[in-house]
């Protein structure tokens, strides 16, 4: 996407700088939306909340979004309306400060500007601070150059620092990045044009959808295994599918017993983040022996077996539903071994 095509429109959108202290107005020139991030709350499980969860499908990862629909319920209806209309598909993350915020929710990627809902009052002083992880609305300025706390509509930051003393007496902070965090991180080491903070490729929100149950995850790879039954076990893999696409791939290894013999099933499907289940279609490979026993002779491979439909009742426990020419049934496995690397919601 060329760069260069947003300069005018973005460069109208300011935030305060990193030093200013909470008394301070906004710079006059800033008629656009102020973008504004909040603070990181304990991880609680995403099982355990009845607040609304949004994923942003982004260029550089998944974001889940968890609002706080009881401390800030203006400001979440309002964010959760932008998303349900689909204005927030395809929209660009167009001002990166690094160490302070990310911003987005004015532009799509096409170059136009996202059309405003009408601005909702301040919920500010809930409770919630502009900590690092925490989102918050963005607000404009007035012909006076002060800050209109009453001027929020689709702009939205999240916080890529912690700027509770310069953004909470104005802010509205209405939720907090739930998982995703790793993803946060790339955004916030975007580049920007020199002097600027307009990244020299914009990041873009593919999709924003309302997640209702316990979404797949790039949490979720690794070993799983069936406590009730000895000897069965699942490996999970999520890599980009062929293409060209930014689609992710579930790819399933599952390793079994039959008839007394050992079998290997594979498989891959694509998925979309905030999917809540994936179907993947298996291939069996059988006849193989481990040790003195095996004979290449024997092994079957690539043979169409059935399908494995997948759900994640959270972080570290999933069903396992297949249907296949070996019959049909349904398996609760465990997490084995997790990575490292990615936070999982409920960790």
């Amino acid at each position: 996407m060329g760069c260069q095509k947003f300069a005018q429109s973005v460069s109208l959108v300011a935030l305060p700088t990193m030093g200013a202290q909470a008394d301070e107005s906004p710079p006059m020139s800033l008629r656009f939306p102020l973008l504004v991030l909040a603070s990181l709350w304990p991880m609680l499980g995403i099982a355990q909340t009845s607040n609304p969860r949004v994923l942003l499908d982004t260029t550089q990862g998944p974001i889940i979004l968890e609002l706080d629909s009881a401390r800030a319920p203006r400001t979440a209806a309002n964010f959760l309306a932008y998303v349900d209309d689909g204005s927030f598909n395809d929209m660009i993350i167009q001002r990166v400060v690094k160490n302070f915020v990310v911003q987005s929710g004015s532009l799509k990627s096409s170059g136009a500007t996202i059309s405003a809902k009408p601005a909702i009052a301040t919920e500010r002083g809930n409770g919630l601070s502009n900590t690092y992880g925490n989102i918050a609305m963005a607000l404009t300025s007035s012909i006076t150059g002060q800050t209109n706390v009453n001027s929020a509509t689709s702009a939205f930051y999240i916080n890529t620092g912690n700027n509770s003393s310069n953004l909470d007496a104005n802010f509205t902070v209405f939720g907090r990045v739930a998982h995703g965090l790793g993803t946060l991180a790339k955004l916030n080491n975007t580049a920007v044009f020199a002097g600027s903070d307009q990244p020299v490729l914009f990041p873009v929100v593919r999709r924003a959808v309302r997640v209702e149950n316990f979404p797949i995850l790039d949490a979720h790879v690794g070993s799983w295994f069936d406590p009730a039954n000895s000897g069965r076990g699942f490996n999970l893999e999520i890599a980009r599918a062929s293409g060209g696409g930014e689609q992710p791939l579930m790819i399933v290894y599952w390793y079994d017993y039959s008839a007394g013999e050992q079998i290997w099933m594979n498989g891959a499907a694509a998925f979309q983040w905030g999917d809540e289940a994936v179907t993947v279609p298996m291939q069996i490979t059988s006849g193989g022996q481990f040790g003195a026993a095996f004979a290449t002779s024997q092994v079957q491979s690539n043979t169409q077996w059935g399908q494995l439909t997948i759900r994640f009742s959270d972080c570290h426990h999933a069903e396992f539903n297949f249907q296949s020419s070996l019959g049909s049934g349904n398996y609760t496995l465990t997490r084995v071994t997790e990575p490292t690397h990615i936070q999982c919601m409920d960790d």
